[in-house]
């Protein structure tokens, strides 16, 4: 049985207890764990108020809300009482459950602390994801690790393994020493991805803070555990971790230059669950051509035989979903004839969200010399993320300052990105631009997804891209590529005007005068994408690489 911990999950758009990334793949795998029927159950909290509803006002502000959602009708809540000690007091938590089922089938647990009779600010842990800082981040960790582990215990599970995806759940261990007793018994039972190379996916409490919500557990030497005073959760849950691995291999050695003392840290690359997120369209024809392709991925590279007049018909009908959706919530006046860039994602100064705005006369000069461009953009950013908030109110500028000049650039975005938005993006674009500063984008998942619907990449060299991208063949490549352990950075005016050279000499002729060519890197991007970046691959590499090994 495997114990995979995780601080939000993306299962549908209707459950709101994800962010972005890192949820989306905890959804996508835990389907996989279902397809594959491997024995499993996924501890997370519940977020009543989901992480953030987005409006965007007239200035271009994005405004923050909660998100309104029935996690009553969503979720089943189980009849279970236990305590978990924050400081001198025990505070009730309960659960809540969902059942992810296919060939087998996995329980998702959603712990809850909002209880009658809690203090106030435990009962707040479970408002909102990833809203507030110190003490409340502490203790939703503390919730998560401490109470993931109890609820486990009292729902009778015993398991073989524990998946730490990310450090949110790192205080996992404290109850495993008291269980197990030593260092090496823990690390026979731990396993921790970490998904990020940004200081800040990496969690710091100071020591006396720690020490003063963990007072109850005096087994543990916090001063021992410190650094600088401070304890790096990330850094707790790899010294008590008998597995560690990055996300890309290129994440691999990133990884091992940010925690130097451990020099076995390994990788596995994310992939994203094909069956949800391949158009429901575009199934309709794959189920013609290669059957059974949903059981067995790997048949994607089958795609070749699928007509090419019937695979770019059915983009065409996806990417008019698309464009009216946008008409409809926007002025930005789409047109289906148009060739059609996405950049969606969180928003976040790394991730360049608005790089390929940077000389909008340039971007105004390449689109009139063609029959024209459109870029679609969506995202949120993080509440306290004021330079992410920049590049919005970025974005909604140059969008309006074009809306003047020409009528042959269009700009758009749509607000309140979602799971259901994503999927009508990944499909409907023609492009998938995605520019983050490299060495920091860990995987990236959201081409994976595009390109699995015949969606071309465009995309810096890092991350997944620097191990599927085929330049000019499934996509393309923005700046240089680097060597895998080459970490040096992306510089913004080299990446720019490789967008705009790309675009201007390759990208747009392709699309607007070689309309076969564009079909054959459709089909190239399905097959050498499909085949590979899926979570099914990546869940049978944990379990043969890393569950069965620790088992033993």
């Amino acid at each position: 049985m495997i114990a995979y911990f995780v601080m939000e999950i993306g299962l549908n758009a209707h459950i709101a207890t994800y962010s972005g990334g890192l949820g989306l793949l905890a959804g996508d795998t835990v389907m996989s764990f279902a397809d594959l029927g491997v024995p499993a159950v996924a501890v997370t909290l519940l977020y009543k108020g989901g992480y953030l509803h987005q409006k965007i006002n007239p200035a271009g502000e994005q405004i923050e809300q909660d998100t309104h959602w029935d996690y009553t009708k969503h979720l089943k809540k189980l009849n279970l009482s236990l305590e978990v000690p924050f400081g001198d007091k025990k505070q009730k938590v309960t659960c809540w459950e969902y059942w992810v089922r296919s060939k087998g089938e996995v329980r998702v647990l959603f712990l809850d602390a909002d209880l009658e009779g809690n203090d106030p600010d435990v009962r707040r842990l479970n408002h909102r994801l990833y809203l507030g800082d110190g003490i409340h981040r502490l203790r939703q960790e503390i919730l998560l690790g401490i109470g993931g582990y109890k609820v486990l215990k009292a729902l009778g599970y015993r398991p073989h393994v524990y998946h730490m995806n990310e450090s949110h759940s790192a205080f996992l261990v404290v109850e495993l020493l008291k269980e197990y007793g030593s260092l090496e018994e823990v690390r026979k039972r731990c396993v921790f991805t970490t998904h990020t190379p940004v200081p800040v996916g990496h969690d710091r409490f100071p020591v006396g803070m720690v020490k003063e919500e963990l007072k109850s557990y005096d087994h543990m030497n916090w001063e021992e555990e410190g650094e600088d005073g401070h304890i790096n959760l990330s850094r707790l849950a790899l010294k008590h971790s008998g597995y560690v691995n990055g996300v890309s291999y290129k994440h691999m050695f990133v990884s091992r230059d940010i925690f130097p003392e451990h020099e076995g840290i390994d990788y596995i690359t994310n992939g994203v669950h094909h069956s949800r997120w391949i158009h429901e369209e575009l199934k309709e024809l794959l189920d013609q051509y290669i059957p059974r392709w949903e059981n067995n991925p790997h048949l994607l590279q089958g795609v070749y035989s699928l007509p090419s007049h019937l695979l770019y018909e059915t983009h065409e009908r996806i990417k008019k979903q698309l464009v009216n959706l946008i008409n409809r919530t926007t002025d930005a006046s789409f047109s289906s004839d148009l060739l059609t860039l996405g950049v969606a994602r969180r928003i976040t100064s790394y991730k360049r969200n608005d790089l390929i705005l940077r000389n909008i006369e340039r971007l105004i000069q390449i689109a009139e010399h063609y029959e024209g461009l459109q870029i679609v953009f969506a995202g949120k950013a993080h509440p306290k993320d004021e330079g992410g908030k920049g590049i919005i109110r970025h974005i909604l500028e140059k969008s309006a300052y074009v809306k003047r000049r020409t009528h042959k650039l269009k700009i758009a975005f749509l607000e309140n990105y979602d799971i259901d938005m994503a999927k009508l993006l990944v499909a409907g674009c023609d492009v998938w631009l995605n520019n983050p500063r490299r060495p920091l984008e860990a995987c990236g998942t959201s081409g994976m997804k595009a390109g699995m619907n015949g969606v071309l990449n465009f995309s810096t060299w890092d991350g997944w891209w620097l191990e599927g991208g085929i330049e000019g063949f499934n996509g393309w490549g923005i700046g240089p590529k680097p060597g895998w352990q080459d970490l040096s950075p992306s510089d913004d005016g080299q990446d720019a005007e490789d967008i705009y050279n790309k675009l201007f000499y390759t990208i747009m002729p392709t699309y607007y005068h070689r309309k076969e060519d564009w079909i054959k890197l459709m089909k190239n991007s399905i097959a050498t994408i499909g085949p590979y970046f899926n979570t099914h691959r990546m869940v049978e590499e944990y379990v043969g690489k890393i569950y069965i090994n620790l088992m033993r």
